[in-house]
């Protein structure tokens, strides 16, 4: 750097960004950038990752113990098909119902566990797909350097 831009520098601060940078430092510039923006991809994907397992885990303990609940009540009901006087019997005894019920329970489960898992990796594959993107102008940037000084 020429005696005048130090000059510069040291008299006006605010000005010493201003185009007097060499290429080279604005490469290191874009590197460190592109060095930092994969660095913090990786954490925050890891993280959404982490996340996504311990609540996944967390549920799969919780589900269980829910279903457990619902049989202790279900254990309790009658057998027999209950009436009002003068009504038909119900279609089911309160027993049966429970149980069909429980059934849909862990078929809703299953899926809406599947349709989490799913969502998750689509969002996974978008950040990839920006993450791309970013990467790919910052090569556009280093290009444009390189041929600004040729």
């Amino acid at each position: 750097m020429g005696y005048k831009k130090q000059v510069a520098k040291v008299l006006f601060p605010l000005m010493a960004n201003w185009d007097w940078a060499s290429k080279e430092d604005y490469k290191k510039d874009w590197k460190k950038f592109r060095s930092n923006m994969d660095k913090m991809w990786d954490q925050f994907q890891d993280l959404q990752k982490a996340s996504k397992d311990n609540a996944k885990k967390q549920w799969e303990k919780v589900f269980p113990r829910f279903m457990e609940m619902q049989q202790t009540v279900a254990d309790a009901l009658p057998d027999e098909k209950v009436s009002l006087p003068g009504m038909p019997a119900a279609p089911v005894s309160p027993k049966e119902f429970v149980e069909k019920a429980k059934e849909l329970q862990e078929k809703i489960n299953r899926h809406a566990i599947e349709a989490g898992d799913r969502t998750f990796e689509s969002v996974v594959r978008q950040q990839q797909h920006v993450k791309e993107v970013v990467s790919e102008a910052v090569d556009n940037v280093e290009e444009k350097l390189d041929k600004k000084e040729d």
